[in-house]
């Protein structure tokens, strides 16, 4: 079975379509998979400044819960306040996960779960069977769940972006770092001395913290620095850092003057609220630069979508031009040379045999349409030719006929032309 000319570019055109859809569709579903990583990030950034807000509230009232079970009586007014700023924390971030049912909210649904053990630690509290280490504990456990979350933002595209996450991740690192230390010295400062082993862990916590710090550079912007830099050098910062110096130097002893209470806590609160602010600013730069980048994703995805329409709309109208060009006028010029063979010249010549040579008119040429190809062209113009050297071929031996049917019987008009000469 023989395959025609316009299946034959048909098979072509729709291979060449077949490649090309399917180079577009895989470079549409990678930027596809870009704006939804963009877009998952920024939701993930909002819901992080949200985490964050309950771990700074836990991390407050971690302190002022430890300094008043390990004596500081002060603290006791303050509780309440510190349980509903907590209490509000939560549901701020429950309110986040509203509407939301992927793998990040539900592990962070999880994660709040060990809040419930605050119920308990707070009851011990106020009614005088709690511990420093209880509390401590508990608070802790909690806090390490929810600063472990890392909601899927470690695993971004952009590079600026994984290094404003990181900057963001080490200074919750730092901060709760800080946060440990206060609470271990709030609660053990009216006993003279660390309870227990809990000087060891004071120091292990404040290399952490130093640790976290000195990195902290590594991942921030020189922006990001200086606002950490601001933070650490306000008078309450510097005075809680003078309180952890002594700390350090009482080689396990504590006193009330060295480490006052009250005024530890003050300072140790502001400190926090001052990286709490930091923090905030940085989920901001994590947020703005997740949204960018959606921004972005968008309208690159938006622009190859037009450029591949427009690249199969012209592969389209290529495969439409083939076909009138040269599929359709080859239809078109096989149907009239059938027709041409068959009849039309047949006639034609049968008219000059039996007719009077020169009367009768040559073949019409044929007609091909406007959009054709010049091969088409061409051979429409070769068959034609073919036509006119039948047809004059047809007249030349129907004259040649005639003259010799006009000619004596039996005498060669050659003949007969020299006999009448001599």
């Amino acid at each position: 079975m023989h395959v025609t000319i316009r299946a034959r570019l048909l098979r072509i055109l729709v291979l060449a379509l077949a490649v090309l859809l399917a180079l577009l569709g895989a470079a549409a579903a990678e930027q596809l998979s870009a704006y939804r990583n963009a877009a998952v990030t920024a939701a993930n950034a909002r819901l992080s400044v949200a985490l964050q807000g309950l771990v700074h509230a836990l991390q407050k009232e971690r302190g002022l819960t430890t300094g008043y079970l390990g004596g500081v009586r002060q603290f006791r007014a303050g509780l309440p306040a510190r349980r509903r700023a907590t209490d509000t924390a939560r549901a701020r971030l429950e309110e986040a996960l509203r509407g939301r049912d992927d793998s990040v909210a539900a592990a962070v649904r999880a994660s709040l779960r060990p809040l419930d053990a605050l119920v308990a630690i707070r009851r011990h509290a106020d009614d005088g069977t709690g511990t420093v280490q209880e509390a401590f504990d508990g608070f802790t456990a909690a806090i390490t769940v929810l600063d472990r979350l890392g909601l899927g933002l470690d695993d971004v595209h952009d590079g600026r972006l994984r290094a404003a996450y990181q900057a963001l991740r080490i200074l919750g690192s730092a901060k709760e770092f800080t946060a440990e230390e206060h609470a271990i010295v709030l609660g053990s400062v009216t006993a003279g001395r660390f309870r227990a082993d809990d000087y060891i862990r004071f120091l292990q916590i404040r290399a952490g913290r130093l640790a976290a710090l000195e990195s902290f550079p590594r991942s921030a912007t020189g922006a990001q620095r200086w606002r950490l830099d601001a933070a650490l050098g306000t008078p309450d910062a510097r005075r809680a850092l003078a309180y952890e110096s002594a700390a350090v130097r009482g080689g396990g002893r504590l006193g009330a003057r060295t480490v006052p209470p009250v005024s530890c806590w003050q300072s140790m609160t502001s400190t926090l609220n001052g990286l709490r602010t930091v923090q905030v600013s940085l989920g901001r730069d994590v947020e703005n630069r997740a949204a960018g980048l959606k921004g972005a994703a968008r309208r690159d995805l938006l622009m190859f979508v037009m450029f591949a329409l427009g690249a199969v709309a012209a592969l389209g109208r290529l495969a439409l031009d083939c076909v009138r060009s040269v599929s359709t006028p080859l239809d078109v010029l096989a149907e009239q040379a059938r027709e041409v063979a068959g009849i039309r010249l047949a006639r034609t010549l049968d008219a000059v045999q039996h007719g009077t040579p020169g009367r009768t008119p040559p073949p019409a040429p044929l007609a091909v349409p406007d959009r054709a190809a010049p091969e088409v062209l061409e051979v429409a113009e070769a068959f034609d030719r073919v036509q006119r050297v039948a047809y004059e071929l047809a007249v030349e031996q129907a004259v040649l006929r005639r003259d010799a049917e006009g000619s004596p019987a039996g005498i060669d008009p050659c003949e007969a032309g020299f006999g009448g000469a001599a």
